[in-house]
């Protein structure tokens, strides 16, 4: 292919330059168009002749010259995310995470990318686009961090692929400060019992509750529970259920098994025996009545949330509390399925429970993830580390009391 020089012009205070590339169309075929692009600098003071802009020009020209341009480097970046970044992903990630991207992108990102192609993106429009972001949304610091994640993601597979050269553009931008993240919950035991107290009308919202106090076992890995899975002293964690798909568990550390408590066991076999004939080895421990995993989400919105609603003494909602000797007492809050998986790991952690033994029980694989995240530092806690200080200053105080007096000067 001849080598192209470009056509240089400047209109008004812009400098352009106007040249052939070969370019995706949106049905997908490649056709050769001519293409006129803006270059970096404004005509005027040292940028005065077409010389001077030269190497702007070269720079533009150059992967098309070299005849390793990829046409696909002309796309959009929001149209090679859609037609190319996510058809290559999309039997690597779990369904769940891509469903995440999905909606990150649409909602966060798509807005703002522009018509920037992918070989013309740089580090200054990754910090722009991250800064608009978020200043238009309220979006938390881990958020952000997820948003520069994803794109990175994209840049580093297209460079994997030949379809931009040189490095990932999207390295050096920063994460702006996005609004505090709000703590995460732990349901302690006290909590538990009284949210199971007021499921008594439902046995198997009881049952499911239990399983993910006392196991900790995520919301997914609730759902894809066999009864093969239960050995009656143990769970082993096969597989995760995330709304009809069924994937492999999260992570390697999480296929293994977590044992069961005496009252975890006892409800799990009275669960068993009101499922009669439908507790078969090969069908799910938690089933809806077309015999598919049942949906979490809808029995904490139908069933949980409402029981949740009442008095602790009375059971009544508020709306019909009377005074009836007693003010309205609330039960827990509502904080989702999770919490009862860090409920169980600060309960253990108060408990003396030696740190490395509960990533076992939750199946980390970073023991810095169980201690810094699941474990939530508790009042009682605290206050027993405070009193022993306490008791340690005052042994000491009693030492320096019983000393013998000081009689002078010492050589």
């Amino acid at each position: 292919m001849r080598k192209q020089r470009g056509y240089v012009f400047h209109k008004g205070h812009s400098w352009f330059v106007r040249y052939f590339d070969n370019v995706v169309e949106k049905d997908g075929t490649i056709r050769r168009r001519q293409m006129c692009k803006r270059l970096p600098v404004d005509y005027g003071g040292q940028y005065r002749s077409e010389r001077s802009v030269a190497r702007f020009v070269e720079d533009i020209l150059r992967p098309i010259n070299s005849g390793k341009a990829d046409p696909q480097g002309t796309m959009m970046v929001a149209d090679y995310i859609e037609t190319h970044y996510f058809p290559f992903v999309c039997e690597r990630l779990r369904a769940s995470t891509l469903s995440g991207y999905r909606y990150i992108f649409n909602e966060h990102l798509k807005p703002h990318l522009g018509d920037v192609s992918m070989r013309d993106f740089r580090t200054f429009h990754g910090e722009k686009l991250m800064q608009e972001v978020a200043r238009r949304a309220e979006l938390s610091t881990n958020t952000l961090k997820h948003l520069k994640h994803f794109l990175t993601g994209v840049f580093r597979q297209a460079l994997r692929l030949g379809v931009i050269e040189g490095e990932n553009v999207m390295r050096e931008v920063s994460v702006p400060q996005g609004k505090e993240t709000a703590d995460t919950y732990a349901y302690d035991l006290r909590q538990v019992r009284q949210i199971v107290e007021a499921l008594a009308d439902n046995e198997t919202a009881q049952a499911v509750v239990l399983v993910a106090a006392y196991s900790g076992l995520r919301k997914g890995e609730i759902r894809g529970l066999l009864w093969k899975d239960y050995s009656g002293h143990e769970l082993s964690v096969e597989r995760s259920v995330w709304k009809n798909t069924v994937n492999a568990p999260k992570t390697r550390s999480s296929k293994a098994t977590v044992p069961v408590i005496k009252q975890l066991a006892e409800a799990l076999d009275r669960h068993r025996e009101r499922m009669g004939k439908l507790a078969q080895p090969d069908t799910f421990i938690f089933q809806a009545g077309n015999g598919q995993p049942l949906n979490l989400d809808n029995t904490a919105r139908r069933v949980i949330r409402p029981a949740l609603r009442k008095c602790v003494l009375c059971g009544k909602m508020k709306p019909e509390h009377g005074q009836d000797g007693h003010e309205f007492q609330p039960l827990p809050r509502w904080h989702g399925w999770h919490a009862f998986r860090r409920g169980l790991a600060t309960t253990l952690n108060a408990l003396g429970v030696d740190d490395k033994a509960t990533q076992t029980i939750l199946r980390h694989s970073d023991i810095k993830l169980t201690q810094n995240i699941y474990m939530k530092p508790q009042a009682e806690v605290k206050r027993g580390a405070m009193e022993v200080l306490e008791t340690k200053l005052l042994e000491s105080e009693k030492c320096n009391d019983s000393a013998t007096p000081h009689r002078g000067v010492l050589n």
